[in-house]
């Protein structure tokens, strides 16, 4: 079993390049509702070979979505170093709750909710 997740947010386009930044990460499965649009109805965010977050545009569906703390993703990095990138991006106008520190059950931990309204908990174990 594997597990993708979706985040509808606001600004699709500049999300996607915003998180591939973040994550060193590349796309796949980007779809525009049409040629004229200047957003994704659908985009997938991949870490490796993992696609990690679909993402698309509130704007395409006709429902009421609220940003909260209700959901979180969470990244389990095995390099530090990749972690302090990916915080580096995210940080840029996030609420951040837990700047980079040590975790009760890791090495290092980062709880923060970025510019697009996703929340993020990011952590690093040896």
């Amino acid at each position: 079993m594997r597990a993708k997740f979706m985040a509808y947010i606001n600004g699709t386009m500049e999300a996607l390049d915003f998180y591939c930044k973040a994550f060193n990460a590349r796309t796949q499965n980007c779809f525009k509702n049409s040629d004229s649009d200047d957003f994704y109805a659908h985009a997938e965010i991949v870490i490796g070979e993992q696609a990690i977050l679909g993402i698309s545009e509130r704007s395409c569906y006709n429902l009421d979505f609220t940003s909260g703390t209700a959901m979180q993703f969470w990244l389990l990095f095995d390099d530090e170093k990749r972690l302090t990138a990916a915080y580096d991006v995210l940080k840029d106008s996030a609420e951040v709750r837990c700047p980079p520190s040590p975790g009760g059950w890791c090495e290092l931990m980062v709880d923060l909710t970025d510019k697009y309204g996703v929340r993020w908990l990011l952590s690093y174990e040896k």
